[in-house]
């Protein structure tokens, strides 16, 4: 390769390198803006785990039992005709107030908030955080602590962003609000559950119709599956097409009273079936927001599957929404600096070491190790995967890996260049060598990868998923380094001493 074609190669790689680390890594007011707007880098819009960026937490009461601060709130406001009612209703235990009608069968109810909570335990695990926790709660065994991540972006952490920090607290509790929804699945001819009629007779089961219920993602597009058996196929056929017919008071048709609607208890989980349509197939897909489809998912596959709320809940008093604190994270305020500090700190020795050895060969693997670096951020923010410490250390032993391979192969022609090989010789020999172990060994990692992504749950899966980047992105790299280093070294005349290789030659020559 001629100098001048070397040179502009290597400057376009480098600016590029450089340019998209700059987008990667640096916040900042967008200028002309006064301040309003502003630039969040790649790396601060990675969702962080909950020893990151605190968790979000909500308590859970069930229907009958409220908080002393509500009690209160009627109980002594002398102007508030349910007073009375409320001192006649609610009884004192365990720091919350309970109806008296809930403590006749103290024990049931007791356990029938415990089955709930483990019930809601196996809803969150579905649901892919990477951490989370249902308990009742130790000084009251009436009353569920539900936490989850808050999921926050650094940016949405430190509030240089709080349009986002909103958003994720705001998803947290609809989400928290669709989980808890208690009830049998149903399907009806309305909207409302109080102005609707059941679509089939009381003896019916509809949950005994469904095969299978998952949530389902495609180039964007997010949906709730419902996969239907035999009687169910042929059963939802015919109230379809038996009640397409119906029409309002005045004879005309409304748009409810052409649709059936799929119900959990009395809520409506929008979900709607066409009358007077024949279902063309056993699998039904209903599009709607990601989180939507994933929540309305969990929770018809949890109902459909026998896990059945006992009791309808929620976080103050009847009606109220759910109202979700955030926490400071379980590391501390600055953990996500710390973590950031230290996989920083084992790049830049990565980087060290490679250049006191390898001399100018060392700069080719400093770029290896950023092209690595800017493919885990971009990974990590595209593809929405939240980062915890457990992942952080996936990214250092992606790091360790790729730093393996390289020294592994540089090594090996080091060696063939002192049998004295020409440096173009020793590369495709050391390359050759090398090749099964650096792949065997990538395999493994691999295979590993997938299965812990694929079979865990939680922070384990998205480890899992880490270092199956990381590794695809090693071996690539592996072969991305041997380009590099043909690029950058052919306009040097003493390509051993690019390399820091030292070949020794004997008196006879």
């Amino acid at each position: 390769m001629g100098k001048v074609k070397s040179a502009i190669i290597t400057a376009l790689l480098v600016a590029a390198i450089v340019t998209l680390s700059l987008f990667a890594a640096i916040s900042c007011n967008v200028p002309g803006t006064n301040g309003v707007s502003r630039y969040n880098s790649f790396l601060s819009s990675i969702r962080l785990g909950a020893e990151l960026s605190g968790e979000a937490t909500t308590l859970l009461y069930p229907e009958g039992v409220i908080s002393v601060s509500d009690y209160n709130l009627v109980a002594e406001d002398p102007d508030n005709e349910d007073r009375q009612e409320y001192k006649d209703k609610y009884v004192l235990r365990e720091g919350v107030y309970v109806e008296k009608d809930k403590l006749e069968k103290e024990a049931e109810f007791v356990q029938s908030i415990a089955d709930d909570a483990k019930i809601l335990s196996k809803r969150l695990g579905e649901k892919g955080y990477t951490s989370y926790s249902v308990n009742v709660e130790n000084e009251c065994k009436f009353v569920i602590r539900l936490s989850v991540p808050t999921n926050f972006t650094y940016a949405a952490y430190k509030e240089y962003d709080a349009s986002a920090r909103s958003e994720a607290l705001t998803e947290i509790s609809n989400t928290v609000g669709r989980l808890i929804l208690n009830g049998d699945v149903s399907l009806r001819n309305g909207e409302k559950y109080d102005s609707s009629s059941s679509l089939l007779s009381i003896k019916e089961d509809f949950a005994s119709y469904f095969k299978g219920v998952s949530y389902y993602a495609m180039g964007g597009q997010h949906a709730v599956k419902l996969q239907l058996n035999d009687e169910g196929f042929k059963k939802l056929n015919t109230i379809l097409l038996l009640n397409s017919g119906d029409s309002s008071s005045d004879g005309s048709s409304s748009d409810s009273e052409k649709s059936a609607y799929i119900f959990v208890g009395e809520n409506n989980v929008n979900l709607t079936l066409k009358m007077g349509e024949a279902l063309e197939d056993k699998t039904l897909y209903f599009s709607s927001e990601k989180s939507n489809a994933q929540d309305f998912a969990i929770l018809l596959g949890s109902v459909v599957g026998g896990d059945v709320l006992l009791n309808s809940y929620n976080t103050d008093t009847a009606g109220s929404g759910t109202t979700i604190i955030a926490a400071t994270p379980s590391m501390g305020e600055y953990a996500a600096i710390y973590v950031l500090a230290a996989l920083l700190l084992a790049f830049i020795a990565a980087i060290v070491v490679s250049i006191v050895r390898y001399k100018k060969l060392g700069l080719v693997h400093t770029l290896t190790c950023a092209v690595y670096g800017l493919v885990i951020i971009l990974s990590l923010m595209l593809l929405e995967i939240t980062l915890t410490v457990g992942g952080a250390f996936m990214i250092a032993l992606g790091l360790a890996l790729i730093t393996f391979s390289n020294f592994r192969v540089f090594e090996a022609i080091r060696g063939e260049t002192q049998s004295g090989r020409t440096l173009t010789a020793s590369i495709k020999s050391g390359y050759r060598k090398t090749l099964t172990t650096i792949l065997d060994l990538h395999i493994v990692l691999l295979i590993a990868s997938i299965m812990v992504a694929l079979i865990c749950v939680g922070e384990l899966a998205a480890c899992g998923f880490i270092i199956f980047i990381a590794t695809l992105a090693s071996y690539v790299l592996y072969w991305f380094t041997r380009f590099i280093w043909y690029v950058t070294s052919s306009p040097v005349k003493d390509k051993f001493a690019f390399c820091g290789f030292v070949r020794e030659v004997s008196d006879e020559d």
